[in-house]
């Protein structure tokens, strides 16, 4: 039997229904203070009410709301929208032609757009006037809708006394509260920020309570009025001995399992098992092998640095000594020329006024797109009174070139008709004859009859010449003929045709051939048993796969129906659980007399709500997703605000009162200038670091480092020479004091360690050894 932890014997004992009571209270309160303080803080989660006189507020009809336009102004704005679509849909048609225009009409020909029977009367100067006005208006209000919506983008302006928009200042903001509404505000903000922590610390004692005043009190949880009673010392001492015992059996537990963690103790005397000297361990390697093996492995990770390094340039190298130059990617030796500023800026201008042209052709083949501009005076183009507009027609001429486009119709449908005489014609009209087209009076002349049949004669030999061809080029084909006199030749035995075999071989070789067709029927016969044997001999006998010697057994025809009927019944049980569990897919029944469940008004369902709560619940529901609305624009202001006020006008977010200082024009050049120079130092540094990179360059003068004979190089052991003259060991001497000199003055030339003919300018003699600058040695030698 396992032990009980609430009727254990140092279990506390339980509190009475009077003080669980009070906690559930406390509990209940607590949740709703956390509740409410939830809910004002996040207004965008929405509310969620089943009282039907809860009312919230609405964002249309709140005192600060603007006013809404009338009927007339809707129905008004409702017909210029309706216009605009129609004018969209016109200039779709007269830019894509291609399109066609379907017509049922027989005598319907070429279509003229300006003239068409349905089309719309001509406006007046007047009305041209008027629309031209709207449009403008109409594009005044996108743009400032787009600047609404985007405060992001900023605006550009080239007058210096223009000013930028100001979201909490336009004319058609809403009045702000007084500072005593402020200030109310900001009391019940702060109280339900109070309420909340206390809530929070209600609900989660364990984190504890920070307080700065030594005077201050705060609630304790074990000793509070409903605090559970204590336990005596007793049953605590026996408790913790329980714990500490569990602790101990969950140590050894895990010590067990990970024998890797390793075992620490502070006690010389204890001895614990080793998982590497145990009894059953391997065969340790000797130590020269395993320092053998330590420093092959070291020498592998190295390689391995090394490689990565040269193979991913762009991760850099992390260098604490200053004196560390490196090599850089962009300016090595051997990297590739690039253009110079001349050329650079060239290229852009190209580039620049490419994508200008770029943006004419695009605008020129797609007027419908719309021009977006910043400056409330400009006017949109217009595609058919631009400046660089071809000449219109007069109305006589746009007359006349309708009649020849018609006519172009009426002559492409005849020639059409004309190509293609078997589409044949369509006419609705009874007294409407067709023509023909072989007695036309425009049909060439007919042969006649006695030309008819020589051309038929000469037909039908061209077609026995053919028969003849075809029975001579495939002779196994072979002749049918009902002549019996009838003589042809025969392929086989004719003078050219090569020796056969004799009828013995030609035998023989059926017999075979005969036998491998049997062979293959058999085979396929037992790969394959389900396709069934087929016999036309009623004494013929054949295998049954299902009732061979060797088939496992069948079950009787009792078990097969029990399990179809099993079969059957779990079937219908799952179709009534979906049809439970998915009561959405609804039941489909051929059987008018089928009555079937529904799941709203069944017995057993819940009552619904009348239709006046329905319709109370959707005000109160349309009033919460109002909140909400509100709550997630003030929440959110970048989200943006869409408004058809053309007086409206926005905040920009980079030149706010409130925006920090961005810094001066010096500031931003000694930054670049302090990072062109790291850049510089973190090259030289790449360079000292990785020397098995190399250097590449032409000029037989240059002398680059060698990172084994280096002055700071360790001495290698090499083979003992002949005692140097003092002279020569002092000159060693003082030239590797130098270098140490250098090396730790940290001096701060970075000029080229690595130099090329490309380097160098044209008609300038190569440099010599002592003009070198070799690792910040030049300036010395």
């Amino acid at each position: 039997f396992g032990r009980n932890y609430f009727g254990r014997p140092s279990a506390p004992e339980m509190e009475d229904v009077e003080n669980a009571e009070e906690r559930a209270r406390v509990l209940a309160e607590a949740a709703a203070l956390k509740e409410s303080a939830v809910d004002y803080l996040h207004p965008e989660v929405g509310v969620t009410s089943a009282d039907g006189a809860c009312f919230g507020r609405n964002y249309f009809d709140r005192p600060l709301a603007p006013e809404t336009e009338d009927m007339e102004d809707a129905e008004e704005r409702a017909c210029v929208l309706a216009e605009a679509a129609a004018l969209k849909k016109s200039a779709v048609d007269y830019m894509h032609p291609e399109v066609g225009v379907t017509a049922t009409d027989g005598a319907c020909f070429g279509r003229n757009y300006f003239e068409r029977p349905s089309a719309d009367e001509m406006e007046e100067d007047e009305f041209a006037d008027e629309r031209a006005e709207i449009l403008e208006e109409a594009a005044a209000l996108k743009k400032l809708a787009v600047d609404y919506m985007h405060p992001e983008v900023g605006v550009t302006a080239t007058d210096a006394t223009v000013f930028g928009r100001n979201y909490f200042n336009r004319p058609s903001a809403p009045e702000t509260e007084d500072e005593e509404d402020a200030e109310e505000r900001a009391r019940v903000l702060a109280d339900a920020l109070a309420l909340k922590k206390s809530a929070i610390d209600y609900m989660h004692p364990e984190v504890g309570v920070t307080s700065a005043d030594g005077a201050s009190f705060g609630r304790n949880y074990f000793d509070r009025p409903a605090a559970v009673e204590m336990e005596d010392d007793e049953f605590a001492d026996e408790r913790a001995e329980i714990l500490e015992e569990a602790a101990a059996l969950k140590k050894l537990a895990a010590d067990y399992a990970h024998p890797e963690v390793g075992v620490t103790a502070a006690d010389a005397t204890v001895f614990g098992r080793n998982y590497f000297g145990r009894p059953s361990a391997p065969e340790m390697e000797d130590v020269e092998n395993a320092e053998e093996r330590a420093r092959v492995l070291a020498e592998a990770a190295a390689l391995k640095k090394s490689a990565v390094d040269y193979m991913h340039p762009e991760l850099g190298v992390t260098s604490a000594d200053g004196a560390c130059f490196g090599r850089n990617f962009f300016d090595r030796p051997t990297a590739p020329e690039t253009e110079e500023d001349e050329f650079a800026d060239e290229r852009a201008e190209i580039l620049e006024e490419a994508a200008a042209l770029k943006k004419l052709a695009t605008d020129y083949m797609h007027p419908e797109v719309c021009v977006a501009a910043t400056d409330a005076t400009v006017f949109g183009r217009n595609y058919f009174n631009r400046p660089s507009a071809p000449k219109t027609e007069e109305e006589e001429d746009a007359e006349e070139r309708a009649r020849v486009l018609a006519d172009a119709a009426a002559l492409k449908k005849l020639a059409i008709d004309f190509m293609h005489p078997e589409v044949g014609v369509t006419s609705a009209d009874g007294a409407c004859f067709g023509r023909n087209f072989f007695n036309r009076p425009s049909a060439p002349e007919t042969e006649e009859e006695e030309d008819a049949e020589e051309r038929a004669r000469v037909l039908a030999e061209a077609a026995t010449l053919k028969k003849s061809a075809i029975d001579y080029m495939h002779p196994e084909v072979g002749v049918t003929t009902t002549d019996a006199t009838a003589f042809a030749r025969n392929y086989f035995n004719r003078y050219s045709a090569p020796e056969t075999e004799e009828d013995e071989f030609a035998d023989e070789r059926a017999e075979v051939l005969a036998e491998a067709a049997a062979l293959k029927k058999l085979a396929a016969d037992y790969m394959h048993p389900e396709v069934g044997v087929s016999a036309t001999d009623a004494t013929v006998f054949g295998r049954n796969y299902f009732n061979r010697s060797s088939a496992p057994e069948a079950e009787d025809v009792e078990e097969a129906e029990e399990r179809a009927r099993v079969l059957a019944e779990a079937a219908a049980l799952k179709k009534s659980a979906v049809a439970y569990m998915h009561p959405e897919v609804g039941v489909a029944a051929t059987d008018a007399t089928v009555y079937g469940r529904n799941y709203f008004n069944r017995l057993s369902a819940p009552e619904v709500e009348d239709v006046e709560d329905a319709e109370e619940r959707a005000l109160a529901l349309a009033d919460a997703a109002a909140l909400k609305k509100s709550a997630v624009d003030y929440m959110h202001p970048e989200a943006g605000v869409t408004s058809v006020d053309a007086a409206c006008f926005g905040r920009n977010y980079f030149s706010r009162p409130s925006a920090p200082e961005t810094e001066e024009v010096e500031l931003g050049e000694e930054r670049a200038r302090v990072l062109a120079e790291a850049i510089s130092l973190k090259k030289s540094a790449v360079d000292y670091m990785h020397p098995e990179v190399g250097v590449t360059t032409t000029d037989a003068t240059v002398f680059g480092r060698n990172y084994f004979n280096r002055y700071s190089a360790p001495e290698a052991d090499a083979p003992k020479k002949q005692t140097e003259t003092p002279e020569a060991s002092g000159d060693v001497a003082v030239v590797k004091n130098l270098a140490a000199a250098v090396k730790g003055a940290n001096l701060p030339s970075t000029k080229s360690t690595k130099l090329s003919s490309s380097d160098s300018d044209a008609g300038v003699a190569k440099k010599s050894e002592s003009s070198v600058n070799l690792f910040g040695l030049g300036e010395v030698f």
